[in-house]
């Protein structure tokens, strides 16, 4: 019994050495993947209610809150007008609120705005985002805000269905809100309803 005993024990000690992860004297490698779960993936931040806001870098980098404060829906009825290559046009308004200096919301020519819908990915550049009626006619994130001012922007998506997750990024972080499914936001929708009737001409 004793010798059975023995001869288990080295077998056990080398396979933990084998799973055992490197060590490293500074440390940094361990540091850095000890708060990923089992898996080895980074895990989401938690997702927001739609109408909270969070602090970001503007384009300068001067502190800013942005707040996704209104969505709005849209299939052109007119046969003149461009369809989006989906199912919706997606305007989505924004309050940008300046905490200091002047600045404006980074332009998103990268991915910094995403709507998320299933497997399916959506940015302010896919399919027919750029051609939505209210490009040109309505703020968009370029205006410059001042403390005590805000201004809202708004962003374009051409979307398969109604709501997913809205997903800003950025080099300092990433924040999700669960977009509502319906139009939401009534004080928001004026402007883009004008820029409709406006390129529409209803």
């Amino acid at each position: 019994m004793h010798y059975r005993t023995a001869a288990v024990l080295p077998a056990a000690l080398l396979v933990t050495a084998c799973l055992a992860p490197p060590t490293h004297a500074s440390g940094g490698q361990n540091a850095r993947t000890a708060h990923m779960p089992a898996t080895g993936h980074l895990v989401a931040p938690k997702l927001l209610k739609f109408g909270q806001s969070v602090p970001v870098k503007g384009h300068k980098g001067q502190p800013l809150r942005i707040t996704p404060v209104g969505v709005y829906y849209h299939r052109p009825m007119s046969e003149s007008s461009i369809k989006p290559r989906n199912r919706y046009f997606l305007a989505l308004a924004v309050r940008v609120t300046a905490l200091g200096k002047p600045d404006h919301v980074p332009l998103p020519y990268g991915s910094q705005w995403r709507v998320k819908q299933g497997a399916r990915t959506f940015t302010t550049s896919t399919s027919r985002a750029n051609s939505a009626p209210w490009i040109g006619r309505a703020q968009y994130s370029g205006v410059t805000v001042h403390k005590g001012s805000p201004e809202v922007v708004y962003e374009a998506f051409d979307v398969a269905v109604k709501g997913g997750i809205l997903e800003w990024s950025s080099p300092d972080g990433l924040h999700r809100w669960r977009i509502p499914k319906s139009n939401a936001g009534k004080a928001t929708h004026e402007a883009v309803l004008d820029a409709i009737a406006d390129y529409e001409g209803t």
